[in-house]
């Protein structure tokens, strides 16, 4: 991402679902079935993460418009007892095939299509802290980037993964979770990271399962600016924040210049300038009606914030989510 905020100039978008599951665990749709769903609604990717195997279709399933990024969805799960009859918190952890610079690091072998990942099973009590590390560096040593996905549906406290090193980024909106339980919204963890100071990119997704009990699929995503489709390409931009996330509403650019931050939209309601720093720092800017549609809005900063990230939100709740810009004023 550029220092000023914003997107590279050059390259094109892709829409994507990186959080996938299929019959390979509990999903009901096969692969080519899933492939086939998102490609019929506009997407140019998926990662097909089925929990705890790891999933390499794109021999199968790439097409020219349309490709496969292999990953998995790593669990621990701590129980209340041995009976296994009531989950206390779960730890989800993507595992996303890395860029050739991250698999040329990998001090292990890279994983292997239909390879399981044995899930960490605890009981009665855990080191939250200590079990998302290991998860999030065996991962990587399997040439892996890493995502934890949603810690509000998953029970877990900050003080249980938010301290993680090496994880590129957090689920912060999840379709499913959303509509099974309102558990999707993850942005409060998000920002208590960004607080620290520590850049960590937000991402949204299905983690579809496709069983016809609520709507959970294309209503979560990733657009992502990289020069061609392309696994390089597409996980590069990826490691290099040239992406959004959002539920529906498309951000065309934004950025920074001098104390003066802006958004180009699709037609929101709402845009949310989301700062770090004092107490009420951030501004929103709204439309007069609900009728009306914002398609750039701006703010002046104050110059005391950390960082800065903005949300573009439509009438009815469905928005989209830059990553954060950190500030460095003089």
């Amino acid at each position: 991402m550029r220092k000023d905020g914003g997107f590279k100039e050059e390259g094109n978008w892709y829409k994507g679902n990186l959080h996938s599951h299929t019959v390979d665990s509990d999903g009901c749709l096969t692969p080519g079935e899933a492939v086939e769903l998102f490609a019929e609604h506009g997407y140019s990717f998926l990662g097909i993460s089925d929990h705890d195997v790891y999933s390499d279709y794109r021999e199968q399933l790439n097409r020219e418009n349309f490709i496969i990024i292999p990953a998995v969805e790593a669990s621990a799960v701590l129980w209340k007892d041995e009976t296994l009859t009531q989950r206390l918190k779960v730890h989800h952890v993507h595992g996303i095939l890395g860029p050739e610079s991250v698999r040329k690091q990998a001090v292990l072998p890279l994983m292997r299509h239909g390879e399981a990942v044995q899930p960490r099973m605890f009981y009665g009590e855990w080191d939250g802290a200590a079990v998302a590390q290991e998860m999030s560096d065996y991962l990587r040593s399997r040439g892996c980037l890493t995502i934890y996905n949603h810690p509000i549906w998953s029970r877990v406290r900050e003080e249980d993964f938010a301290d993680t090193d090496g994880l590129l980024g957090l689920e912060i909106f999840n379709y499913n979770t959303v509509n099974e339980s309102g558990t999707g919204f993850d942005t409060t963890y998000w920002d208590a990271i960004l607080r620290k100071g520590r850049q960590l990119y937000g991402f949204a997704a299905d983690d579809n399962h496709n069983s016809g009990e609520f709507d959970d699929a294309c209503g979560g995503f990733i657009m992502v600016k990289a020069p061609a489709l392309t696994h390089e390409m597409i996980v590069s931009a990826l490691m290099e924040g040239e992406f959004y996330a959002s539920s529906g509403p498309l951000i065309h650019d934004w950025g920074v210049c001098g104390r003066r931050v802006w958004v180009k939209c699709s037609p929101v309601y709402r845009v949310n300038f989301i700062a770090g720093g004092p107490v009420n720092a951030g501004l929103t800017v709204m439309c007069n009606t609900r009728e009306d549609g914002l398609e750039y809005a701006e703010v002046e900063l104050k110059g005391n914030e950390t960082y800065v990230r903005i949300e573009c939100a439509d009438v009815y709740g469905r928005t989209a989510w830059s990553n954060a810009l950190f500030l460095n004023w003089p």
